[in-house]
């Protein structure tokens, strides 16, 4: 019979792997660590889940979702808005979002937080949502306002989502009653009105401005006549509407801009003077939210004005 040679013992190499054994590639290894990574957040999601009857930790990536928040979460819920939610100039809930975390809107951010639901807008970066959701993360996207209705829906959606179902319908509640307040006072005769925004842009029919301008009492003149430029309003357009209000949103004006000298252009400055002109921040028509039915307030106020002052001069 042939002679057995004994068996001998495989031999390691440097690095610790076996004589003959395959390096693992770099494509096999991403895939490795890809799949430890949702191991590892799958553990923490699941060790910290809240508790049941507990209301979800809550993290916003969008101005407006952030408003939303603020007006509808138990400030305990809240872990972190964005960083555009405490700038006054951006948010009508400035001071309140400043008691809060701020965040840049990044996936990575968030992690630290780690929120139960993260609410952000749809157009909000597709990448971080989508890698939020790959991490287990819920992630509510929230269409922008367009008009009342929409703002209502948002409402309900994310105090649906965050566990505030009955402060989201006492919010719709109070917007209803205040708009049915708008319409049953409506004058009869609206008053001719132009919105001038940084840059001479202005507002279109499809736009929650001018649903605001409309419950206001408020008849918007270039959505009558067609924008210049989509959405842009030359000052001589301005000059043949025949407006007999002025709306400017300013933004920033203590801040030198292209934008801000169309607010300065000395034409626009004499139709200001000889009819009744009004500021109302911009972030009033940034975002629907409750409390953007207060621009109507200040809008119908100044029309108020107007037709009392043309009764005085006849």
């Amino acid at each position: 019979m042939p002679k057995l040679e004994p068996r001998s013992e495989p031999r390691m190499r440097a690095g610790g792997r076996m004589r003959g054994e395959r390096r693992p590639t770099r494509r096999r290894r991403l895939r490795c660590a890809r799949a430890a990574a949702r191991v590892f957040a799958a553990a923490i999601l699941v060790w910290a889940a809240p508790a049941p009857g507990a209301l979800p930790k809550v993290a916003s990536i969008n101005l407006c979702t952030d408003q939303l928040v603020l007006r509808l979460a138990d400030p305990s819920q809240i872990v972190t808005v964005s960083w555009l939610s405490a700038d006054p100039e951006e948010s009508m809930l400035a001071d309140e979002a400043a008691r809060y975390p701020l965040n840049y809107g990044t996936a990575e951010e968030l992690l630290r937080y780690d929120p139960d639901v993260v609410v952000a807008g749809s157009f909000t970066s597709a990448y971080t949502r989508a890698l939020l959701r790959s991490l287990g993360y819920t992630v509510i996207d929230v269409m922008p306002e367009l008009d009342i209705d929409d703002i209502e829906h948002n409402l309900r959606l994310v105090a649906e989502a965050i566990g505030r179902a009955e402060r989201g319908e006492a919010l719709v509640a109070e917007m209803r009653e205040r708009v049915r307040h708008f319409e049953r006072t409506k004058p009869s005769v609206p008053v001719a009105a132009v919105v001038v925004r940084p840059g001479g842009f202005t507002v279109d029919a499809g736009s929650l401005a001018h649903v605001l301008m409309t419950l206001a009492g408020l008849r918007n003149v270039p959505a009558e006549h067609g924008l210049d430029r989509w959405g842009s309003l030359s000052v001589e357009t301005l000059l043949r509407t025949h407006a007999e209000l002025l709306i400017l949103t300013p933004y920033r004006a203590d801040e030198p801009s292209l934008a801000n000298a169309v607010l300065g252009h000395p034409a626009l400055r004499t139709v200001a003077a000889r009819r009744t002109a009004i500021e109302i921040p911009g972030a009033y028509f940034g975002c629907g939210l409750p409390d953007s039915l207060d621009a109507v307030d200040i809008m119908r106020r100044a029309a108020e004005r107007l037709r009392k002052a043309d009764g005085e001069a006849l």
